[in-house]
């Protein structure tokens, strides 16, 4: 996400009783996938066509040439770069703190991903 470190040593490390680190980590992309759709959604269609234009125009892209796809990818960078988002550390320590604020945006989606990296662990097993 951008304001992802890449030190994970300190906050990876879970205290008795905390979630583990990859499920900290998953409940983290989730919050801010969930934050910025929230942001994408308060968008009126004048404004989402606004930052398309000016992220393609920085992009060296034409708009009428690009797919939906690629269209909302640029949007969705754009607002990536812009809604202030917590680091991994700052978010994993409120978190621990204060799980009862996070939890009412997760919608589970975290628990997919822990699947689909556990999935893919047992494949390369084999």
């Amino acid at each position: 996400m951008g304001n992802e470190p890449e030190d994970r040593s300190d906050v990876e490390r879970h205290a008795p009783g905390a979630p583990p680190a990859d499920e900290l980590r998953a409940k983290y992309l989730e919050y801010c996938s969930a934050r910025l759709s929230e942001v994408f959604l308060s968008l009126s269609d004048e404004q989402t066509y606004g930052i398309l234009e000016e992220a393609a125009r920085e992009a060296g892209e034409d708009v009428a040439s690009l797919g939906f796809q690629s269209k909302m990818r640029l949007v969705t960078r754009r607002l990536r770069d812009s809604v202030p988002l917590p680091t991994f550390e700052v978010w994993a320590d409120e978190y621990r703190r204060h799980p009862e604020r996070f939890e009412p945006m997760l919608f589970g989606l975290w628990k997919d991903a822990m699947r689909a990296a556990a999935d893919d662990s047992e494949a390369e097993e084999r």
